[in-house]
């Protein structure tokens, strides 16, 4: 766009005489009177009265350069922002995830990233793993950590970062509970913790998530594969529900361990993992296009493969196993 008559004027302003502005800006005077005159027959009013000296801003061109330094101020301004973001100091990253997710991953990744790049302005949508997917299709969400594999509505991109192990919450202890594992290679939690196996679920009730959530899919899947068929099914839309509900006793639950580290219940639930090896699931980030990641998105990515990625982050292209 073209800012020239804003400067002129604004300089003819400050020094009240046409031959110094035009010295000012590199013209002749001739020329500066003419830009000056065309100008105000274009806009159909003066903007100086040229019968005073030094010449003065006339009431309507007071308001004129009043509107000329913020259209230049904002200029600047955008300008600034976009040569910012180009060299990828200014910005947004919108990071989708559960809530639960969100919980424990963000104070570890956002501090961290801040430091980096202190510009880009962090947001999150914390919701379940169907509408996430959606979202970073549709572009209302840059990157999201959701759990694979994906469902396959939407040609997505994935990047794992990590395997989570799923736990069997109980209220009460199982009498089946095998002798302790010896692994500690996650969380704390894991340390001594028993398992059980699969057949020893038979006919049990689980409270499950409602069908459309990622671990539902997966426990399907599970259930199909070692033809588990529960018995009475209690339905949620949340985990952090699922494991209250069976600490207080309504059937068994199968959850994230994130979950487990949140939640102020774990004193009073019983822990299992499922078989001696445990069933994981892995985690990932999830984009549209990896030639369209920008620098800071690719560095958010990298700090999740450092803060969790040593958490056995599995070669498996994302199916839960044992």
């Amino acid at each position: 766009m073209e800012y020239r008559q804003f400067k002129y004027v604004l300089k003819i302003a400050e020094l009240g005489n046409l031959t110094k502005a035009a010295s000012e800006l590199y013209i002749s005077q001739s020329s500066l009177s003419h830009y000056l005159a065309r100008l105000e027959e274009e806009i159909g009013v003066r903007l100086f009265d040229r019968s005073k000296n030094p010449i003065a801003l006339t009431a309507a061109g007071e308001r004129y350069c009043e509107t000329a330094r913020m259209i230049l101020k904002l200029d600047a301004r955008l300008r600034k922002e976009v040569s910012d973001i180009a060299k990828n100091k200014a910005g947004r990253i919108t990071l989708g995830m559960s809530h639960a997710r969100a919980a424990y991953f963000l104070p570890y990744l956002f501090p961290e990233f801040l430091k980096s790049y202190p510009g880009i302005e962090l947001r999150t949508i914390e919701q379940s793993s169907g509408l996430l997917e959606e979202h970073v299709y549709r572009g209302s969400c840059d990157l999201a950590v959701l759990p694979l594999p994906l469902s396959g509505s939407f040609d997505l991109k994935s990047e794992p970062v990590m395997r989570e192990e799923l736990l069997l919450v109980s209220g009460r202890e199982l009498p089946n509970g095998s002798a302790e594992r010896t692994e500690s290679d996650l969380y704390p939690l894991r340390e001594n913790r028993q398992y059980v196996d699969f057949s020893t679920l038979q006919g049990r009730s689980f409270t499950l998530l409602k069908p459309g959530h990622g671990i539902r899919t997966a426990l399907e899947a599970i259930f199909m594969e070692h033809d588990l068929r529960p018995g009475p099914v209690f339905e949620t839309t949340s985990n952090e529900t699922a494991y209250r509900l069976a600490t207080a006793g309504m059937g068994i639950a199968i959850v994230p361990e994130s979950t487990v580290l949140l939640s102020k219940a774990v004193s009073r639930s019983h822990l299992y993992s499922l078989t001696e090896r445990g069933l994981y699931w892995q985690i990932a980030v999830v984009f549209r296009d990896e030639d369209c990641l920008t620098e800071p998105q690719k560095y958010l990515i990298s700090l999740m493969k450092r803060h969790f990625g040593d958490r056995r982050v599995g070669s498996e292209t994302g199916r839960c196993h044992l």
